[in-house]
C-alpha cells in the first residue's frame, strides 16, 4: 500500500478534476438559452445535446472499470481527459451544431473516469468509515464545480459572453489533465489479497458461496437505484434553465441564483454526509435521499407553476439526491471483491449517467411532442416531472433490497474473502 503522503497529491488532483467534471455536467442549466440560440437547436436537438455528455459518460464506464482493474487509475484517466480537453476547447470555438454535439460528447468521455477513478483509488483499500468519509468529503468539494456553474457562470456570461467563460473552463480542464498525468501516470494498481483461507472447511466454503449469491442479488438491486438517483438532477444540469425561463420568465442572472441555491444545497448535504454515516447506515441514508426526491418530483408535477420560490426549493431537493452517489458506491464496495472492483463501480456509474442521458432525451421527446399538441408551458413540465417521479419511484423501491455496509469496520480488520458477502442483509 502506498504511503498516505504519496497518495494525498493524487486525491487532491482527482478532487480538483471532479470539481471540473461537476461544472461541465451543470453549465447548461445557466447558458442553455444562449446555446440554443447560438447553435439553432430545437427542443429535441437540445435534449440530444444535453444527453450526449451523459450518454458517452455512461458508455465509457464499463471499459474504464476493466482498464482500472488492469492498469490502475492513472493512464486511463489521463487519456480520457485529453479527449475531454479537446472537446472543452472546441465547444466555445465552433458555431456548428454537429461539431458542438461532438464536443459535448468528447467532454463526457473526458469526465467519465474522474469520479470513478477517485472512488477506485480510495476504496481499493477497503470500505470502512475512513474511506467512506474521504469519498464523501471529496464529493462535497467537487460539488463546488456545480456551484461555479451557477451564479459565477451567469455573471461571467453577462460580462464576457458564454464562449469566453467556457474558454476559461477549457483552460482549467487542461491544467487538471496535466496534473493527473504527472501525478498518476506511473501509479501502479493497488490490490489487497482476496483469496480465501486454505483452512476453510467445505461447510464454510458452501456458506460463503450462498452468501456470495445473496451479495450478487443485492448488487443487482443497486442498478435501478443508480439509474434513478440523478434523474431529478437533470433539472439542475440542463432542463432547469428552460423550466424557469418558460414558466416563470426568469432572466440569466435570476436563473443563476436558482442554480446557485441548488448547488449550495447539494454541497451542504454532501459535507454533512461524513457526520451522518457515523450514526446512520448507508442504506438508510440512501433510502431517505431517494424518498425525498420522489416527494419533490411529485409536488412539482402537481403544481409546476405555483411559485418560483417553491419550485426552486424543490429543484434543490431533486439535485441533492445525487449526494447519495458515494454512499451507494460504498455499499457496492462492501460486497465486491478487489479483483472486480473497477468493473462493478463502472457498471453502477454507467447506470447513473445512463439514467441522466435517457431522462434528458426523454424530456426532449416529451417537450417537443407537447409543443406539437399546443399545450401550455406549465403542462409541458407537468409531463417532465411526472416522468421523473416514476423513475424515482422505481429507484426508491429497489433501494429496499440494496446491501447494508457494516458501519464501524476498519479496512485492515476485514478479511476480503468474507467481506464480499458479509455486509449483505440476511
Amino acid at each position: 500500500m502506498a504511503d498516505e503522503r504519496q497518495r494525498d497529491p493524487a486525491i487532491w488532483i482527482l478532487t480538483f478534476a471532479y470539481l471540473l467534471s461537476q461544472f461541465f455536467r451543470s453549465y447548461l442549466a445557466v447558458v442553455a438559452p444562449q446555446l440554443i440560440a447560438g447553435y439553432g437547436l430545437t427542443e429535441k436537438m437540445f435534449g440530444s445535446f444535453a444527453g450526449a455528455f451523459f450518454l458517452t459518460f455512461a458508455v465509457a464506464q464499463l471499459p474504464l472499470g476493466v482498464a482500472f482493474d488492469r492498469f490502475g487509475v492513472g493512464r486511463p484517466t489521463t487519456l480520457c481527459m485529453c479527449v475531454g480537453t479537446a472537446g472543452a476547447a472546441a465547444l466555445p470555438l465552433t458555431h456548428d451544431a454537429t461539431v458542438a454535439l461532438a464536443s459535448q460528447a468528447a467532454l463526457g468521455v473526458g469526465c467519465a473516469p474522474i469520479f470513478m477513478g477517485l472512488l477506485n483509488y480510495v476504496l481499493v483499500s477497503g470500505h470502512g468509515p475512513r474511506q467512506v468519509r474521504l469519498v464523501t468529503v471529496a464529493s462535497g468539494i467537487g460539488i463546488l464545480g456545480a456551484l461555479i456553474a451557477a451564479l459565477p457562470l451567469a455573471w461571467a456570461t453577462s460580462k464576457i459572453g458564454w464562449r469566453s467563460a467556457m474558454g476559461i473552463a477549457a483552460a482549467a480542464m487542461f491544467v487538471a489533465t496535466a496534473g493527473v498525468g504527472i501525478v498518476l501516470w506511473r501509479q501502479p494498481r493497488l490490490l489487497q489479497s482476496s483469496q480465501a483461507s486454505p483452512n476453510e472447511t467445505a461447510g464454510e466454503q458452501q456458506h460463503a458461496g450462498r452468501r456470495c449469491c445473496s451479495a450478487n442479488v443485492a448488487f443487482l438491486a443497486l442498478l435501478p437505484v443508480c439509474f434513478a438517483m440523478s434523474a431529478g438532477g437533470t433539472f439542475r444540469t440542463s432542463w432547469g434553465g428552460p423550466y424557469f425561463k418558460d414558466v416563470f420568465h426568469l432572466d440569466t442572472i435570476a436563473r443563476g441564483h436558482v442554480m446557485t441555491a441548488a448547488s449550495v444545497a447539494a454541497l451542504v448535504i454532501s459535507l454533512m454526509m461524513p457526520l451522518l454515516v457515523r450514526r446512520v447506515s448507508l442504506k438508510a441514508l440512501s433510502l431517505a435521499g431517494m424518498s425525498l426526491g420522489l416527494l419533490a418530483a411529485s409536488l412539482l408535477a402537481g403544481a409546476p407553476a405555483y411559485s418560483a420560490s417553491l419550485s426552486a426549493s424543490l429543484v434543490c431537493v431533486l439535485f441533492s439526491v445525487g449526494a447519495i452517489h458515494p454512499l451507494v458506491m460504498s455499499q457496492a464496495r462492501a460486497i465486491s471483491p478487489d479483483r472486480t472492483l473497477g468493473l462493478r463501480l463502472g457498471i453502477l456509474n454507467s447506470m447513473v449517467f445512463l439514467g441522466v442521458a435517457v431522462t434528458s432525451n426523454c424530456f426532449g421527446w416529451l417537450a417537443e411532442s407537447a409543443l406539437r399538441q399546443g399545450v401550455s408551458a406549465p403542462e409541458i413540465y407537468v409531463r417532465l416531472f411526472r416522468f421523473t417521479a416514476i423513475v424515482l419511484c422505481v429507484g426508491t423501491a429497489a433501494c429496499f433490497f440494496s446491501p447494508r455496509a457494516t458501519r464501524g469496520w476498519r479496512a485492515e480488520e476485514a478479511p476480503r474473502a468474507r467481506s464480499v458477502a458479509g455486509a449483505v442483509e440476511d
